[in-house]
Protein backbone atom coordinates (compact mmCIF):
# COMPACT_ATOMS: atom_id res chain seq x y z
CA UNK A 1 0.00 0.00 0.00
CA UNK A 2 2.79 2.12 0.54
CA UNK A 3 5.01 1.57 -2.63
CA UNK A 4 3.29 3.44 -4.60
CA UNK A 5 3.75 6.26 -2.95
CA UNK A 6 7.28 5.92 -2.66
CA UNK A 7 8.14 5.49 -6.42
CA UNK A 8 10.69 7.90 -7.77
CA UNK A 9 9.24 8.45 -10.99
CA UNK A 10 5.81 9.56 -11.36
CA UNK A 11 5.75 8.82 -15.02
CA UNK A 12 2.77 6.82 -14.75
CA UNK A 13 0.68 5.90 -11.53
CA UNK A 14 1.12 2.74 -9.90
CA UNK A 15 -1.59 0.82 -8.11
CA UNK A 16 -0.77 -1.79 -5.01
CA UNK A 17 -2.05 -4.88 -6.89
CA UNK A 18 -1.16 -5.29 -10.28
CA UNK A 19 -4.79 -6.05 -12.00
CA UNK A 20 -6.95 -5.05 -15.13
CA UNK A 21 -8.46 -1.90 -15.04
CA UNK A 22 -11.42 -1.31 -17.49
CA UNK A 23 -11.16 2.56 -17.42
CA UNK A 24 -8.16 4.66 -17.40
CA UNK A 25 -6.67 6.03 -14.22
CA UNK A 26 -4.54 9.05 -15.51
CA UNK A 27 -6.67 11.46 -13.64
CA UNK A 28 -6.57 11.59 -10.09
CA UNK A 29 -9.86 10.79 -8.94
CA UNK A 30 -10.57 7.75 -10.61
CA UNK A 31 -6.54 6.72 -9.55
CA UNK A 32 -7.46 7.99 -5.95
CA UNK A 33 -10.98 5.27 -5.84
CA UNK A 34 -8.68 2.46 -7.38
CA UNK A 35 -6.59 3.09 -4.93
CA UNK A 36 -8.72 2.81 -2.11
CA UNK A 37 -10.86 0.26 -3.16
CA UNK A 38 -7.72 -1.90 -3.37
CA UNK A 39 -6.32 -0.72 0.04
CA UNK A 40 -9.60 -1.70 1.56
CA UNK A 41 -9.41 -4.94 -0.40
CA UNK A 42 -5.61 -5.41 1.48
CA UNK A 43 -6.68 -4.33 4.87
CA UNK A 44 -9.96 -6.93 4.88
CA UNK A 45 -7.57 -9.74 3.59
CA UNK A 46 -4.83 -8.84 6.24
CA UNK A 47 -7.40 -8.89 9.09
CA UNK A 48 -8.59 -12.14 8.20
CA UNK A 49 -5.36 -13.43 7.68
CA UNK A 50 -4.28 -12.54 11.31
CA UNK A 51 -7.47 -13.71 13.01
CA UNK A 52 -7.50 -16.96 11.47
CA UNK A 53 -3.80 -17.25 12.56
CA UNK A 54 -4.64 -15.44 16.06
CA UNK A 55 -7.30 -18.28 16.60
CA UNK A 56 -5.12 -21.07 16.46
CA UNK A 57 -2.61 -19.70 18.76
CA UNK A 58 -5.38 -18.74 20.91
CA UNK A 59 -6.71 -22.29 20.87
CA UNK A 60 -2.98 -23.57 21.40
CA UNK A 61 -1.94 -21.22 24.13
CA UNK A 62 -5.70 -22.18 26.00
CA UNK A 63 -4.62 -26.10 25.68
CA UNK A 64 -1.38 -25.32 27.37
CA UNK A 65 -3.28 -23.24 30.05
CA UNK A 66 -5.51 -26.85 30.93
CA UNK A 67 -2.09 -28.03 31.02
CA UNK A 68 -0.24 -26.22 33.51
CA UNK A 69 -3.27 -26.52 35.60
CA UNK A 70 -3.19 -30.25 35.55
CA UNK A 71 0.43 -30.03 36.56
CA UNK A 72 -0.60 -27.33 39.20
CA UNK A 73 -3.41 -29.97 40.58
CA UNK A 74 -0.91 -32.71 40.81
CA UNK A 75 2.01 -31.11 42.29
CA UNK A 76 0.81 -28.97 44.80
CA UNK A 77 -2.11 -30.52 45.87
CA UNK A 78 -1.02 -33.72 46.32
CA UNK A 79 1.97 -32.15 48.07
CA UNK A 80 -1.10 -31.19 51.20
CA UNK A 81 -2.29 -33.65 53.34
CA UNK A 82 -5.78 -34.84 53.15
CA UNK A 83 -6.88 -32.98 56.02
CA UNK A 84 -5.59 -29.79 54.41
CA UNK A 85 -7.32 -29.90 51.36
CA UNK A 86 -10.66 -31.07 53.46
CA UNK A 87 -10.27 -27.99 55.34
CA UNK A 88 -9.41 -25.76 51.84
CA UNK A 89 -12.76 -26.85 50.57
CA UNK A 90 -10.78 -28.99 47.53
CA UNK A 91 -13.13 -31.52 45.82
CA UNK A 92 -11.13 -33.35 42.85
CA UNK A 93 -9.09 -36.40 43.19
CA UNK A 94 -7.28 -38.42 40.68
CA UNK A 95 -10.21 -39.89 38.74
CA UNK A 96 -10.82 -36.25 37.93
CA UNK A 97 -7.26 -35.45 36.16
CA UNK A 98 -7.60 -38.32 34.71
CA UNK A 99 -10.77 -37.20 33.23
CA UNK A 100 -9.13 -33.57 32.80
CA UNK A 101 -6.28 -35.31 31.04
CA UNK A 102 -8.80 -36.63 28.46
CA UNK A 103 -10.77 -34.14 28.11
CA UNK A 104 -7.16 -31.90 27.21
CA UNK A 105 -6.38 -34.92 24.35
CA UNK A 106 -9.81 -34.66 22.84
CA UNK A 107 -9.73 -31.14 22.59
CA UNK A 108 -5.67 -30.90 21.22
CA UNK A 109 -7.14 -33.55 18.55
CA UNK A 110 -10.43 -31.20 17.25
CA UNK A 111 -8.25 -28.58 17.42
CA UNK A 112 -5.92 -30.13 15.03
CA UNK A 113 -8.59 -31.75 13.05
CA UNK A 114 -10.14 -28.43 12.14
CA UNK A 115 -6.89 -26.32 11.57
CA UNK A 116 -4.04 -28.90 10.45
CA UNK A 117 -5.01 -29.31 6.89
CA UNK A 118 -4.94 -26.01 6.28
CA UNK A 119 -1.76 -25.15 7.78
CA UNK A 120 -0.09 -28.06 5.95
CA UNK A 121 -1.09 -26.19 2.55
CA UNK A 122 0.22 -23.27 4.48
CA UNK A 123 3.60 -24.94 4.92
CA UNK A 124 3.76 -26.49 1.24
CA UNK A 125 3.46 -23.26 -0.20
CA UNK A 126 5.86 -21.34 2.46
CA UNK A 127 8.45 -23.71 0.96
CA UNK A 128 7.87 -22.80 -2.77
CA UNK A 129 7.83 -18.65 -0.97
CA UNK A 130 10.81 -18.71 0.61
CA UNK A 131 12.97 -20.07 -2.54
CA UNK A 132 11.22 -17.30 -4.76
CA UNK A 133 11.56 -14.42 -2.13
CA UNK A 134 15.02 -15.28 -1.78
CA UNK A 135 15.86 -15.66 -5.38
CA UNK A 136 13.73 -12.52 -6.04
CA UNK A 137 15.67 -10.46 -3.42
CA UNK A 138 19.29 -11.13 -4.87
CA UNK A 139 18.08 -10.52 -8.35
CA UNK A 140 16.45 -6.75 -6.79
CA UNK A 141 18.83 -3.57 -6.56
CA UNK A 142 19.48 -2.75 -3.39
CA UNK A 143 18.38 0.00 -1.17
CA UNK A 144 15.45 0.17 -3.37
CA UNK A 145 11.28 -0.25 -2.84
CA UNK A 146 10.94 -3.54 -4.51
CA UNK A 147 14.00 -4.37 -2.52
CA UNK A 148 12.40 -3.52 1.14
CA UNK A 149 9.09 -4.90 -0.12
CA UNK A 150 10.38 -8.22 -1.15
CA UNK A 151 12.29 -8.04 2.62
CA UNK A 152 9.09 -6.70 4.63
CA UNK A 153 6.78 -9.54 2.67
CA UNK A 154 9.44 -12.24 3.59
CA UNK A 155 9.85 -11.47 7.09
CA UNK A 156 6.45 -11.22 7.19
CA UNK A 157 5.75 -15.15 5.85
CA UNK A 158 8.54 -16.37 7.80
CA UNK A 159 7.33 -14.84 11.21
CA UNK A 160 3.64 -16.37 10.47
CA UNK A 161 4.90 -19.99 10.12
CA UNK A 162 7.76 -19.14 12.69
CA UNK A 163 4.58 -18.49 15.55
CA UNK A 164 3.05 -21.62 14.15
CA UNK A 165 5.96 -23.90 14.93
CA UNK A 166 6.92 -22.16 18.38
CA UNK A 167 3.19 -22.78 20.22
CA UNK A 168 3.09 -25.69 18.59
CA UNK A 169 6.23 -26.90 20.18
CA UNK A 170 5.44 -25.35 23.32
CA UNK A 171 2.07 -27.43 23.32
CA UNK A 172 4.19 -30.52 23.09
CA UNK A 173 6.76 -29.71 25.85
CA UNK A 174 4.11 -28.74 28.44
CA UNK A 175 2.57 -31.78 27.81
CA UNK A 176 5.11 -34.26 28.82
CA UNK A 177 5.46 -31.69 31.98
CA UNK A 178 2.86 -33.52 33.49
CA UNK A 179 5.14 -37.13 33.68
CA UNK A 180 7.80 -35.07 35.43
CA UNK A 181 4.49 -33.20 37.43
CA UNK A 182 3.42 -36.81 38.46
CA UNK A 183 7.26 -37.65 39.51
CA UNK A 184 7.69 -35.14 41.87
CA UNK A 185 4.61 -35.26 43.59
CA UNK A 186 3.80 -36.79 46.48
CA UNK A 187 2.96 -39.68 44.74
CA UNK A 188 2.84 -42.07 48.26
CA UNK A 189 -0.24 -40.78 49.78
CA UNK A 190 -2.23 -42.02 47.02
CA UNK A 191 -4.21 -45.10 46.85
CA UNK A 192 -2.80 -47.59 44.45
CA UNK A 193 -6.06 -47.60 42.24
CA UNK A 194 -5.01 -43.56 42.33
CA UNK A 195 -1.12 -44.49 41.45
CA UNK A 196 -2.16 -46.71 38.35
CA UNK A 197 -3.96 -43.84 37.50
CA UNK A 198 -1.39 -41.71 37.56
CA UNK A 199 1.14 -44.39 35.64
CA UNK A 200 -1.66 -44.07 32.98
CA UNK A 201 -1.59 -40.42 32.55
CA UNK A 202 2.83 -40.94 32.92
CA UNK A 203 2.41 -43.28 29.48
CA UNK A 204 0.18 -41.04 27.38
CA UNK A 205 1.88 -38.18 28.53
CA UNK A 206 5.22 -39.66 27.37
CA UNK A 207 4.20 -39.32 23.81
CA UNK A 208 3.27 -35.21 23.91
CA UNK A 209 0.64 -33.58 22.20
CA UNK A 210 1.52 -32.74 18.49
CA UNK A 211 -0.29 -30.99 15.81
CA UNK A 212 0.48 -32.87 12.18
CA UNK A 213 -0.98 -34.28 9.52
CA UNK A 214 -0.35 -37.72 9.03
CA UNK A 215 2.95 -36.95 11.11
CA UNK A 216 3.96 -34.91 7.77
CA UNK A 217 4.58 -30.70 8.88
CA UNK A 218 4.62 -31.03 12.40
CA UNK A 219 4.24 -28.50 14.00
CA UNK A 220 7.75 -28.14 16.00
CA UNK A 221 10.86 -25.60 15.16
CA UNK A 222 12.01 -28.62 13.89
CA UNK A 223 9.72 -28.66 10.84
CA UNK A 224 10.78 -24.52 10.77
CA UNK A 225 14.28 -25.23 10.58
CA UNK A 226 13.57 -27.75 7.80
CA UNK A 227 11.33 -25.56 6.07
CA UNK A 228 14.31 -23.36 5.63
CA UNK A 229 16.80 -26.27 5.12
CA UNK A 230 15.06 -27.15 1.84
CA UNK A 231 13.98 -23.73 0.17
CA UNK A 232 17.83 -23.02 0.05
CA UNK A 233 18.21 -26.39 -1.29
CA UNK A 234 15.72 -24.65 -3.91
CA UNK A 235 17.08 -21.29 -3.99
CA UNK A 236 20.94 -23.12 -4.86
CA UNK A 237 18.97 -24.48 -7.96
CA UNK A 238 17.08 -21.63 -8.93
CA UNK A 239 20.62 -19.81 -8.79
CA UNK A 240 22.44 -22.53 -10.56
CA UNK A 241 19.30 -22.89 -13.63
CA UNK A 242 19.09 -18.95 -14.29
CA UNK A 243 23.14 -18.67 -14.20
Amino acid sequence: MIAPALEANIGERVLPLKSYIPYSITKLLPYAATYLQQAAAIFYAVMLNVSFDSLVYGLTIHACGQIELICRRLTDDLAASETLRERSGANWSIEECVKHHILIYTFVRGVGALFIWTVTVLFFFSLIIFCTSIFLITKTQLFTVEFFSLILYFSGIMLQIFFYCWYGNELELKSKRIASAIYFSNWTMATPRERRSMVLIMINSQKGFVFSYHGIFTLCLDTFTWIFKTSYSAFNLLQHASN
